[in-house]
């Protein structure tokens, strides 16, 4: 029995701890739970005792450091030294001591430290000591006897099993010595404190991270994806054990290595019963046994402690259990080797099969087939290869199965298993080309190879090719070949491109007139003539029913425009003949000339729209025309088909932006504001530019009903965002153009939106243009009249451009009608121009519609309007569109112009016309 005294509970100096001890109560064992705070302990030990046993023991396997006193009934304090004996004891010589009382001693320990103290005599420690000698060397000896046979086994197959294996060995050695006490000592070398405590974390972490290794590949379960989070688990856990072994406190070490130590015997525990409800695994039976017996061997320790029962400790120890562990483990592991050699025994055996009947399908299969060294000399090849590719001296008889071109298929194909295919075209004595298909596969030695003749398969797949790339009438590339052969010449980079074009005209007059029959031979025979001017310039398409594109070469564009005007003549001079009919063919010739573009799709498009623009430019004036297109001309065009692309997307131009221009009343110049909203395009420097190259393009596209959606929309926000800073602004003019009122959708939203700003509809003038191309006039009347009853005006522009203006005038009820400025700008010069005015001002006034002249840009056109009672003038001579912005808090239009003498002159040229 002893008493015991925390460090943290002594407040005198050495004899004062002595008598405060002595008051403390007596135990038999002592647990410090984790504390590393040095304890104080005292044994009473009288001097009989002392005599009768000689030797005072302290038992425990985590004391750091001891000092030690004999205390005497004078009260005198003498220091002992203590020995360091093997097997957890600490022990003190009490032979030499006079009038004992007792022992006092200071322990620091580190770790789940647990003290016991007892006497003992001097023959019987020393009898202790042999026997734990004994049981050191004895498992050292077979533990390092293992560790180095599965060194060896590991060495010589490569195997991670066996080094996780070696390493579990090593660590569970390790654990025993802790148990045994005698860790502190390593091959020989004697471990000092720090070092000590590194070795046993270190220790236990390789031992957590072996037992992983060894059941991850043992058992393929826990590969599976189920047990994936578990694995992936189990696997930091190894690194952040590891990591805290060498950096992080003793205590620390424990605290997290108890509870991950739990979950992982869980999980393997799981693991391995598992694998044996599932394949009856004798591997599972032995480690399962394993681990059994490790746990037995835990239990009798505990059960051994808590009984203080030493019986049980003896035969069911920290050693043998250890050692029949580690034997089962061994067992496990060799089992698992049988059946993995076993199962490669078993795939040997396939193999061989599997080889005997490629033998025998190798001798009858139809197909010629060989074997070849590395240096491409044959080993073997089949009956099909002897008749078809060897002569009478057994030399292969095609250039590519000679040595060193079957040499260099073995070196190509770097690694063993790859394999390679390829068709090789070979022409034979009669100028017929055979298609020959060759597979080869190599291992470490040989090369593997089939040959077989498919030229009746390529012939197919090239006429199949063909078809899809050629047009079926004329034998000219269709749009695809021509596609492919783009791509071709791109390859991956910008190229330039020229295109020479030919549309003939009419055809589908040539078609009415003399049947199909007689217009497919008209195709034919122009394409023929096309080929025979143009073949050698260029590749020749079909891209539409009676329009031909030629592609001409790089660098060829001068001899082969000679060409083309050649073959231009031949059309313009000679007559097509056909069955005694003479048919003299018509033709618009486009050539095309490209910058550097970089896409199939920008060149195909920009050649279309350069054959639609063309029809649109010849004057049709002579039986053969031609229309040129200049690089710059080529990227605008191509700027357009671009910016359809991107509104195809809903995206608009950057920049793009709504401009006012102001439209001047002639008879009440500071009266009530009148605009037009018009589409400008602003540059980086602010300025405002024309964005007529996309209407244009939304116009070729069809695409104006999502721009003039837009106009709408912004100019209706601007509305409400200032109506207050707007007031004096009557009416504000928006464009509507012909696609958009033949789309119902359009139709819709518009209402739709002008009534959810209905407040503002009052001040909206839509603005028809170009009338006659409304397809459903009804439906658009429909539209008027709801948008009217809302409070929006109707103006007709462009008025007088086309001769159906006055019927519709009529039929939609207009509000305004504006004059188209081409009349305008020449009424002071024609006689003409001066009476389509002054109809249309008439007209206008008896139907009561307002006029607005457009396209007003001097001060005579000025007064002759006024003179002839138009109401409003539109011009640069009032103002250029300008940004909204300008209009906020504007009085009177002719404030906007930043000439003020401009605007005095206008002011007095309209009251001299009134005077």
């Amino acid at each position: 029995m002893f008493s015991t005294l925390s460090e943290s509970d002594v407040t005198d100096d050495l004899p004062g701890v002595l008598e405060q001890i002595k008051n403390e109560p007596e135990r038999s064992l002592l647990r410090t739970h984790l504390n590393e705070t040095p304890y104080w302990v005292y044994s009473p030990v009288s001097q009989t005792m002392a005599n009768e046993y000689e030797q005072i023991l302290f038992r425990s396997r985590h004391i750091v450091q001891h000092s030690c006193w004999l205390a005497s009934e004078s009260g005198d304090l003498q220091q002992i030294k203590l020995e360091d004996n093997h097997g957890r004891v600490v022990s003190a010589n009490l032979g030499n001591s006079n009038s004992l009382q007792g022992v006092l001693c200071k322990f620091k320990f580190i770790g789940p430290a647990s003290l016991e103290i007892g006497l003992q005599t001097t023959a019987d420690l020393n009898k202790y000591i042999l026997m734990s000698e004994r049981r050191q060397s004895f498992l050292e000896g077979v533990l390092y006897l293992m560790i180095g046979m599965v060194a060896v086994a590991a060495f010589m197959t490569r195997s991670a099993l066996f080094v996780s294996y070696g390493f579990w060995l090593f660590a569970s050695l390790r654990l025993v010595a802790l148990s045994e006490g005698w860790d502190h000592t390593i091959f020989g070398f004697e471990l000092k404190s720090e070092p000590l405590m590194r070795a046993r974390m270190l220790a236990l972490a390789m031992y957590f991270s072996s037992t992983v290794l060894i059941v991850t590949q043992l058992f393929e379960n826990i590969r599976r994806e189920s047990w994936l989070g578990v694995l992936r688990a189990l696997q930091c856990a190894c690194f952040i054990l590891l990591a805290l072994a060498i950096f992080s406190p003793y205590r620390a070490f424990l605290e997290l290595l108890w509870p991950m130590s739990l979950v992982a015997a869980f999980a393997v525990a799981w693991v391995v019963v598992q694998n044996f409800l599932e394949k009856r695994d004798r591997v599972a039976i032995y480690y399962l046994a394993a681990m059994l017996i490790s746990l037995a061997g835990a239990v009798a320790e505990v059960l051994s402690a808590w009984f203080d029962q030493r019986f049980l400790v003896q035969y069911v120890n920290s050693a043998s259990v250890t050692v029949l562990a580690s034997v089962m483990t061994g067992v496990a592991l060799a089992e698992f080797l049988r059946k993995a050699q076993r199962q490669q025994q078993l795939a040997a055996q396939e193999i061989r099969e599997a080889h005997e009947r490629l033998e025998n399908v190798f001798d009858i299969a139809p197909s010629a087939m060989f074997t070849c060294t590395r240096q491409g000399q044959l080993i073997h090849f089949n009956k099909q290869f002897t008749d078809l590719f060897l002569n009478q001296d057994g030399v292969p008889t095609l250039d590519f199965l000679q040595p060193q071109r079957l040499a260099a298929l073995f070196n190509f194909l770097e690694q063993p298993g790859k394999s390679v295919r390829r068709e090789l075209p070979v022409v034979v004595s009669e100028g017929q080309t055979r298609w020959y298909e060759l597979v080869v596969s190599r291992d470490h030695r040989e090369l593997v190879g089939v040959v077989a003749d498919f030229t009746a398969r390529k012939d197919r797949e090239l006429a199949l090719h063909f078809q899809a790339t050629h047009d079926e009438l004329t034998g000219a590339l269709n749009r695809r070949g021509l596609q492919n052969i783009i791509h071709k010449r791109l390859n991956g980079q910008a190229a330039n491109f020229t295109f020479f074009c030919v549309d003939i005209r009419h055809f589908s007059r040539l078609i009415s007139a003399y049947g199909l029959a007689i217009a497919d031979q008209l195709l034919q025979a122009f394409y023929t003539e096309l080929y025979r001017h143009m073949n050698a310039h260029g590749e020749i398409s079909r891209m539409h029913f009676d329009q031909f594109a030629v592609m001409i070469q790089q660098n060829d564009s001068g001899r082969a425009e000679e060409a083309f005007n050649a073959f231009l003549h031949r059309l313009d001079s000679v007559p097509f003949q056909f069955e005694g009919r003479s048919i003299q063919v018509s033709a618009l010739a486009t050539l095309v000339f490209q910058s550097a573009v970089d896409n199939v799709l920008d060149v195909m498009e920009t050649v279309e729209m350069s054959m639609r623009e063309s029809k649109l430019k010849a004057k049709r004036v002579s039986n053969i025309e031609r229309v040129v297109f200049e690089q710059n001309q080529t990227r605008r065009l191509l700027d357009q088909s671009r910016t359809i692309r991107r509104l195809d997307d809903q995206k608009l131009p950057a920049g793009l932006t709504l401009a006012w221009q102001p439209i001047l009343a002639m008879n009440d110049h500071n009266g009530p504001l009148y605009v037009e909203a018009l589409l400008r395009i602003k540059d980086e420097t602010g300025k405002l530019g024309s964005a007529g190259f996309l209407l244009e393009a939304c116009e070729r596209a069809g695409r104006t009903a999502f721009l003039d959606s837009w106009v709408l929309s912004r100019s209706l926000d601007f509305l409400n965002q200032n109506a207050t800073q707007l007031k004096k602004l009557s009416v504000l003019s928006i464009n509507v153009s012909p696609g958009s009122l033949n789309d119902e959708t359009f139709l819709q939203d518009s209402l739709a939106l002008i009534k959810a700003h209905q407040q503002h509809a009052s001040k909206l003038c839509l603005e028809i243009t170009e009338v006659g191309s409304v397809i459903n006039l009804q439906a658009v009347q429909a539209f008027i009249e709801k948008v009217r009853g809302l409070g929006v005006r109707i103006a007709l522009d462009d008025f007088g451009a086309g001769y159906s203006n006055f019927r519709y005038a009529m039929d939609l009820h207009a509000d305004v009608i504006k004059i188209d400025g081409s009349i305008v700008k020449n009424i002071c010069q024609s006689t003409e121009s001066h009476a389509v005015v002054t109809a249309i001002v008439g007209l206008a006034h008896d139907l009561g519609c307002k006029c607005v002249a457009e396209w007003v840009e001097d001060l005579h056109t000025l007064r002759e309007l006024k003179e002839l009672g138009v109401d409003y003038a539109q011009g640069y001579l009032v103002s250029p569109a300008v940004e909204c912005e300008h209009f906020l808090n504007l009085n009177s239009t002719l404030e906007l112009m930043p000439d003020q003498g401009r605007a005095r002159m206008i002011q007095d040229a309209l009251a001299s016309v009134s005077g």
